[in-house]
């Protein structure tokens, strides 16, 4: 008598090599047809990569979809004290770079040790705060992935915390249509 137990598996109908090529190539439009608003895909691949580092499970997405914009949310509040102390209080830009980044790098990592889902989601939400980073310290303009900005040196920090937030968002978006085009079958064996 056997006592061992069905598996289940998971079989891949489409191949992810071609999943992953058409799943570029439905993203595509949206870092290339929208003008000013064109979404930094590049910024939303990582956040597909969390998708697949998180286990590509639709559970995944709830870390991605708020740490990730969390993540920029803490770098959104370093770029509008650095634009205000740099623009308005005439401070060195170097100097309230490193000021304004130690406190806010600082602060985003403390926080961390207050919930477990920081824990949990520790790559979304640091990828969310490198993101925003690159993408500010990239300079990127409207059309370019950082969204309608309008040249205020205190909203623009906002406009770009939204736009690297739904890159993210998209790449999170993207990870699941990817595996959603396997189109994935459960076998019990």
């Amino acid at each position: 008598m056997s006592t061992s137990k069905p598996t289940e598996i998971i079989v891949q109908r489409v191949p992810l090599w071609f999943a992953v090529a058409l799943t570029v190539i439905i993203s595509l439009p949206f870092g290339t047809l929208l003008g000013k608003y064109n979404l930094a895909l590049w910024a939303s691949f990582i956040a597909w990569a969390e998708y697949f580092a998180l286990g590509a499970k639709p559970s995944a997405l709830k870390l991605i979809w708020i740490l990730y914009p969390l993540g920029a949310f803490t770098m959104a509040i370093f770029a509008t004290f650095n634009n205000y102390f740099v623009v308005y209080a005439g401070w060195n830009l170097l100097t309230s770079v490193a000021v304004w980044i130690f406190i806010w790098v600082a602060i985003a990592v403390y926080i961390m040790r207050f919930h477990p889902l920081f824990q949990q989601g520790s790559l979304p939400y640091f990828n969310g705060l490198s993101m925003y980073l690159a993408l500010y310290f990239a300079g990127v303009r409207p059309g370019a992935g950082a969204g309608p900005l309008t040249g205020d040196p205190l909203i623009d920090p906002w406009i770009l915390w939204i736009w690297v937030s739904l890159a993210g968002i998209f790449g999170g978006f993207l990870g699941w249509l990817n595996i959603l085009l396997t189109f994935p079958k459960k076998i019990v064996k």
